[in-house]
């Protein structure tokens, strides 16, 4: 029987070599810098307080998925040190709090970072300017009312978007005096 000979470019198997392993020197660095990161991510947040862990608004969205992109850059491009991530992760998170502290002081500023919350629905009626606004659909609001365990939309008070994008849904049950309700947008500004 002949014999085949496969002529196998050495590109080809390099290539292949270096996709499934290349050494130990990016693994062993891997891990050194997720200890290094884990360790400053603890001590930065324990600094700066229970805020930067809480997503609170949409700004506080955005610098957890910078923190996250970072972290991952650092991670796993060896032309970045511990030092230049741990400056980049201290600089988001003093921008996150300097953010906070203004939002604190000003409420104009405060108007800006996070988004007035906005009722749907509101006394037996939906907000359709809002919902248009919004983009929310109508069984959009059904759906989250459903999964609330809730069975008809006479039994709800009000719906409101929060500023994070999460809908609340006060049964009239549980409605009271309505005193939580005081920062949303009323219906009848939209008007």
């Amino acid at each position: 029987m002949p014999k085949c000979n496969y002529v196998v470019p050495g590109g080809v198997v390099t290539l292949l070599d270096s996709l499934l392993f290349d050494g130990w020197k990016a693994p062993l660095r891997i891990v050194i810098m997720s200890i290094l990161i884990y360790a400053y991510l603890i001590l930065i947040m324990r600094l700066s307080g229970k805020r930067t862990m809480f997503q609170y608004n949409m700004f506080d969205v955005i610098i957890s998925v910078a923190y996250g992109s970072t972290i991952a850059t650092i991670l796993l491009t060896d032309k970045i040190s511990f030092t230049e991530g741990a400056f980049v992760l201290g600089m988001l998170t003093f921008i996150q709090l300097l953010i906070a502290v203004m939002e604190m002081k000003s409420k104009k500023f405060g108007a800006v970072i996070n988004p007035t919350p906005t009722f749907l629905y509101y006394n037996d009626d939906y907000c359709e300017e809002n919902l248009e606004k919004e983009r929310v659909l109508k069984s959009e609001i059904r759906n989250a009312v459903r999964q609330q365990g809730i069975g008809t939309m006479e039994k709800i008070e009000a719906i409101v978007l929060e500023g994070n994008g999460q809908l609340s849904i006060i049964p009239k049950s549980e409605a009271g005096a309505g005193d939580t309700l005081v920062d949303v947008k009323s219906p009848k500004q939209d008007k």
